[in-house]
Parts: structure tokens; C-alpha cells; sequence
């Protein structure tokens, strides 16, 4: 299943998990919550460390977009692993996309 996070309602980013509860470990997981806070999206961190961050179902155009940005990474990269692939629903500043 696709899964988003979102924060202050905003769908950030969508990846796999086998279930809810998988999918709510990723979201608590240190790392990946370190990354939201250094990752920036018009001119802002993704995640100030403090708001909640929730886990909710994909919706059918989020699992559409996650779906089709894996295929174009495949294609681009054949050697990275199709189940580890989160795509961010929000656009990311130029510096953290490189």
C-alpha cells in the first residue's frame, strides 16, 4: 500500500508500506524525521521538528504520482530497490534536490 505523511495537513510525502501500522513506524522512524527538518521547500524546513506529523492511505492521484515517479527511477537507475522509494509531494528548494 501507498502511504503520505502529512503535516499541518499538507500531504509531504508519499511511500510503501505493508500496512498502517509499517507505515507508522516509518514515520516515527529518527532518520527520516531528521531529514524533514533539513530538507526545504520554498525557502522553509519540510518539518519544524514540533508539529505532528500524521500517516493516512494514499489517495488514488498520490499512489498515481508515487507509481509513475518509481517507474521513471527505475528506468533512470535499475540498480536501486523498487521497495525502498518515497517521492515528496511538495517541491523541494534546487539545493536539496542535487
Amino acid at each position: 500500500m501507498i502511504f503520505v505523511l502529512e503535516i499541518k495537513g499538507m500531504a509531504i510525502l508519499a511511500f510503501e508500506a505493508d500496512n498502517m501500522d509499517d507505515a507508522r513506524a516509518y514515520a516515527a522512524n529518527a532518520a527520516e524525521r531528521e531529514d524533514l527538518t533539513q530538507l526545504m521547500s520554498n525557502g522553509a524546513p519540510l518539518w519544524n521538528g514540533k508539529d505532528q506529523i500524521t500517516v493516512r492511505a494514499a489517495t488514488e492521484t498520490e499512489t498515481d504520482q508515487f507509481e509513475e515517479q518509481r517507474k521513471d527511477d527505475w528506468e533512470h537507475e535499475p540498480h536501486a530497490d523498487p521497495e525502498d522509494f518515497e517521492v515528496f509531494l511538495v517541491p523541494l528548494d534546487e539545493a536539496d534536490v542535487n
